[in-house]
Order: structure tokens, then C-alpha cells, then sequence
């Protein structure tokens, strides 16, 4: 996609994070906004931060796991808008537990936000999406949908669920010569407030998951901080490069040097990557050159 103006993009998760940071960037460029958010004060936050951008912005506040609000929203956003460019399946949510504290209403809960809505967005709005002589689609995985870490199984199946139906899609639209682009988005740590928000089964001072992000701490409380604020790449950061590679047409887009340091990692050392990985923290100020404000 070589540019954004007069597009119209929806995002998932737009109340705050990559999303919120996502809706700035496109309003910036010209891009008009179908907003999604469970949380409507947060929404309305968003939306406040775009009244001077001259787009269109509309907003619809529900849980992206009810079917039947993801099914009417196609309509809601044509209404709007009258055509619909791009969906970035953005929102996520973490549950940190191990296998045996977690239970059917747990994965439930949380494959439907990670995995279910973003297979489920996808389909009701490809058929808009085809109609429009370029579009793309951008699903948000995780570096945890390239390698898995103790007390997040949900975490990392729904991530590795993303990446393999977003794989799936883009090789269909390959061969049917369709005209929407499909890209899959790997960020590492990025400074959001996913941490602080998580669904915990328990909670440990130094819990595997979190210490590999910099986010181990005596509390939850604190470990949300930590995640947050202790981040070498900003949402807004993320943002950029996003868009960035979406105009370049990378389909697989990492985001922060620790994703690629991961990443890199993990394909060179697959039978043991797990254990090497947890020199980071002695490593971290090799990070923070890729800081971003």
C-alpha cells in the first residue's frame, strides 16, 4: 500500500497502546478511523486525541469476543465510512497461570479475544476488503507466537494461532491475485500496559514470562510498571515501523531489537534457545540503545 490518504482504517484495541498509537499515525496521514475498544472511556480518549486531524472518526465500544457485535460491525463502519481500506487486529490481553491453574474458562476467555475475534474480523470484512482495488490486512501475533515461555500457554497459542492463520490468508490471496495485502506483526517488548492489566491464576517475584521482558518484580503492581515504563520500544515507535513496512510491503514485520534478538536466537539455536535466553537480563544495556520516547 503505498500510502494511507483517504483510506479508512479499523483497529482493534484502539483505546490505548499500539492501537492508540496506530490511530494517530493514520489520522495523521489522511486515514479516517473506525475505532474498537471494550472500554469506552478509553475509546473516547483516543478519539479526543484525533478532533484536530480533519478525518473521520467513528467509535464502537464492545467486546470483540461477541460474535454478534463483529458480525453488525461491517455494516456499522460502511455506514460511517462508506468503505473500509485496512484492519489491523490489534487487541490482545495476557492470562498468566500455568497449565494447571488455568481452566476451560480461562482459554475460553482468552482464545476468543487473541485468536476467535481475529479470525472472526478477518472473515466479515474480507469481502469489503476484495472490493477495493488495494487493502491490506494486519494481524498483531507476538514474539511469544515464535517461541513459547512458562505460565503463558494461552498467550502463546493464540499468538501462534495469529501467525498461522495470517500465513494461511496471505498464501490464499496470493494465488487468487486478490487485491488485499496481509501482513503479520511480531512485536517484542513494547510499553504498553498489557502486563498491568493481565488476568493472573498466581503470581511470582520471579516468574519465567516476565522476567524476560524486564517485567520481574516483588508485585503485580510493580511488574506492571516495570513492563511499561522499563520498555525499549514505545507504542508510538511501534507504530511507525508498522506502517512503515506496510508501505514497503514487508508481510513480517518484528518490532524492536530485543524481537529480533529473539528471534535470531531462536532460529539459530532452536533445541536450546529457552536456556540461552535467560542471559537477557544480564544483557539488557545491549537494548537500550533502541529506546524509543
Amino acid at each position: 500500500m503505498k500510502d494511507f490518504k483517504e483510506k479508512v482504517a479499523l483497529i482493534t484495541g484502539a483505546g490505548s497502546g499500539i492501537g492508540r498509537a496506530l490511530a494517530v499515525e493514520l489520522a495523521d496521514s489522511g486515514c479516517s478511523l473506525a475505532l474498537v475498544d471494550w472500554n469506552a472511556d478509553s475509546l473516547a480518549e483516543t478519539k479526543l486525541l484525533l478532533e484536530k486531524k480533519n478525518v473521520a472518526v467513528s467509535t464502537h465500544a464492545f467486546d470483540i469476543s461477541n460474535r454478534e457485535k463483529v458480525s453488525n460491525l461491517p455494516n456499522q463502519v460502511m455506514s460511517h465510512h462508506n468503505q473500509i481500506d485496512m484492519v489491523f487486529n490489534n487487541a490482545g490481553l495476557s492470562i498468566v497461570g500455568s497449565v494447571k491453574e488455568v481452566d476451560e474458562g480461562d482459554w475460553n476467555f482468552g482464545l476468543d479475544i487473541l485468536l476467535n475475534s481475529v479470525i472472526q474480523m478477518t472473515t466479515v470484512f474480507l469481502p469489503l476488503l476484495e472490493k477495493r482495488p488495494e487493502a491490506a490486512i494486519i494481524n498483531t501475533s507476538s514474539i511469544f507466537g515464535l517461541f513459547s515461555v512458562p505460565k503463558q500457554s494461552i498467550y502463546n497459542v493464540g499468538k501462534f494461532g495469529v501467525k498461522a492463520f495470517t500465513e494461511s490468508l496471505a498464501l490464499e490471496m496470493e494465488v487468487s491475485d486478490s487485491p488485499v495485502e496481509v501482513y503479520c506483526v511480531f512485536p517484542g517488548h513494547i510499553g504498553t500496559n498489557i502486563y498491568s492489566s493481565a488476568k493472573f491464576k498466581s503470581f511470582e517475584a520471579d516468574d519465567a514470562g516476565a522476567a524476560i521482558f524486564g517485567a520481574n518484580a516483588a508485585t503485580k503492581e510493580e511488574a506492571g510498571i516495570n513492563f511499561k515504563h522499563n520498555a525499549p520500544t514505545s507504542p508510538e515507535h511501534a507504530a511507525k515501523v508498522i506502517l512503515k513496512n506496510i508501505k514497503k510491503k514487508n508481510k513480517r514485520i518484528l518490532i524492536g531489537i530485543d524481537a529480533h534478538f529473539y528471534d535470531l536466537m531462536s532460529r539459530l539455536f532452536p533445541r536450546n534457545f529457552l536456556k540461552i535466553i535467560w542471559i537477557l537480563p544480564f544483557v539488557r544495556g545491549l537494548f537500550k540503545f533502541g529506546k524509543k520516547s
